[in-house]
């Protein structure tokens, strides 16, 4: 079942056993807790510290280096240091390479 038929379902459904001013009421209240989660929010205190993070490791990648290299030349973990390379790779910023058991990390061109 897709999530327009649930969606016609319940309309029809609380259209039947609702006022008009309550099912509309209820709906924004809907639509707007699908958009707060949906990541129409401000960022967190974390993200915003990652941000200068992510500028850190974009200066010291350089032509290749592992999660754990960046992670010691940044003053991070392994796993938030691949953590944030994986969330640059998918900006299109980084470039993942794999070299054997090493995954080595380039900026992108």
């Amino acid at each position: 079942m897709t999530k327009a038929t649930i969606t016609e379902r319940i309309n029809a459904i609380a259209l039947d056993t609702l006022t008009e001013e309550d099912f509309a009421f209820l709906k924004e209240r809907a639509l707007k807790s699908v958009r707060k989660a949906s990541g129409e929010r401000k960022p967190t205190k974390a993200q915003k510290e990652n941000e200068g993070v992510k500028a850190q490791i974009l200066e010291v990648l350089g032509e290749g280096m592992t999660a754990t290299q960046v992670g010691e030349a940044v003053g991070i973990s392994q796993h938030k240091a691949s953590a944030l390379l994986t969330q640059l790779k998918n900006a299109g910023q980084v470039v993942r390479e794999q070299n054997g058991k090493q995954t080595i990390f380039k900026v992108a061109e």
